[in-house]
């Protein structure tokens, strides 16, 4: 279902940081917030055995500590078997190095974790005391983000629309007024008959640069329209949709400072369904909780959330989409199908977009079971139900976690600017 609604909302009162030119093959530009060679360096060291994370150079330590019952813990591997059974353990997996799976997990988790054979350490000072999470006041909430894409898209009118293309777990019951909004840019020309692409950030709510990142592509491609040749080619010979808020319910809860992973479906005496294991591609299998009390508890069934039920309702009937990219952080990587079965993918062309993708951000490219076995996965379903080439991009390293000062932003935006335009591109391709 896509319906178009448009409701009066105050507007965003600034614009956020903006490009208008491109180098060839879209790579980033050194005039914008060229991420330093410290932090690049970073990233490689993180990526190599030689890491070693502790408390003092996370971004836990950066926080304030609190006793929730969750605990962070870093746990030693030998294989990517020891990783997926993790995963099945219930782990909540922030990063994965080459030593190490990083994560969070609660009472019941780090029972089972003590139970296995592997050897793990805590991050946390002590069992049951983890960091809250903080919501810089410069990210967007729910009602800014969508008071800036209401007045991005007035002002844009022959570019742009706003759609709304299904409601969120509270508002079918009656809890809030939350709809799940995308931005639809297309210029000359019928956009049905051009190749379309799909840009989806926020499944987890905590993870707050997965909205940014949409909304700035969102600005550059309409304030850049008429300027720059390249964006204009763009916008005028493909079909662009982009959800900059998956999980609205969940994202309200991280505003307040809350580690908010899912979405809010009350079950009982815990909250919230993994929206990322819901799909139904391959739904129930490894790395999916069955338990509502983890967080990549996968609901009672494939697409129970009315948020993955638009995901799937909205890419079904758009039989003109190409290509897909869904934010999340963090770890730095590029991830494709499959996620579900280490079997390989047979797909090259789809695997060398992915790594080109890898080159152009500085991130890891790998097929996303190679981290460790997930199923029910956008991705997944995108390609293995839809034959939509889907990738996910993973944000940000151990020191920035899922709620990085807003200032990070401007990074994390150079840094995918380019690939984000070459996917546009290869969508026609």
């Amino acid at each position: 279902m896509s319906k178009t609604r448009f409701r009066p909302f105050a507007l965003a009162t600034a614009a956020l940081l903006m490009g208008c030119s491109l180098q060839p093959n879209f790579a980033p530009r050194a005039n914008v917030a060229l991420q330093s060679q410290s932090a690049a360096n970073q990233k490689v060291f993180e990526q190599s055995a030689a890491f070693e994370p502790t408390y003092q150079n996370s971004f836990i330590s950066k926080r304030q500590l609190i006793k929730t019952g969750q605990t962070v813990v870093k746990v030693s591997y030998a294989n990517n078997d020891q990783v997926s059974q993790l995963s099945g353990l219930g782990m909540d997996i922030w990063m994965v190095t080459p030593r190490y799976v990083l994560g969070e997990v609660n009472e019941d988790v780090l029972a089972r974790l003590r139970g296995s054979r592997l050897a793990f350490e805590l991050i946390s000072p002590e069992v049951g005391v983890t960091s809250r999470n903080e919501f810089d006041p410069k990210y967007h909430t729910y009602e800014t983000m969508l008071a800036d894409i209401h007045a991005v898209t007035a002002k844009f009118g022959n570019l742009a629309s706003l759609h709304d293309i299904g409601d969120t777990w509270e508002k079918t019951q009656g809890k809030a007024n939350h709809d799940i909004w995308a931005v639809h840019i297309s210029g000359q020309g019928a956009a049905e008959a051009k190749p379309g692409i799909l840009f989806i950030g926020n499944h987890h709510a905590r993870e707050l640069v997965t909205v940014e990142i949409p909304l700035q592509l969102i600005h550059l491609l309409l304030e850049s329209y008429g300027k720059d040749p390249e964006i204009t080619r763009l916008v005028d010979s493909r079909d662009i949709w982009i959800v900059p808020m998956l999980n609205p319910d969940g994202h309200k809860l991280a505003e307040q400072g809350g580690d908010q992973r899912k979405n809010t479906h009350e079950l009982g005496r815990y909250d919230g369904v993994d929206l990322n294991r819901n799909y139904g591609f391959q739904w129930g299998g490894g790395g999916a909780d069955t338990s509502p009390s983890g967080e990549t508890y996968r609901g009672e069934k494939a697409f129970s959330e009315p948020e993955t039920q638009a995901i799937r309702d909205f890419a079904s009937s758009h039989k003109n989409l190409k290509m897909s990219m869904s934010y999340h952080s963090f770890s730095n990587l590029i991830l494709w199908p499959w996620g579900y079965t280490k079997q390989r993918i047979n797909a090259p062309k789809l695997v060398e977009i992915g790594n080109t993708l890898g080159k152009m951000t500085g991130y890891k490219p790998e097929q996303a079971s190679d981290l460790y076995i997930c199923s029910g996965v956008s991705d997944d379903f995108l390609f293995g139900s839809l034959n939509i080439p889907a990738y996910t991009t993973e944000m940000g390293s151990w020191g920035d976690g899922f709620d990085p000062p807003f200032s990070k932003v401007a990074d994390f935006w150079n840094e995918n600017r380019g690939a984000a335009l070459y996917l546009i591109d290869q969508a026609g391709k």
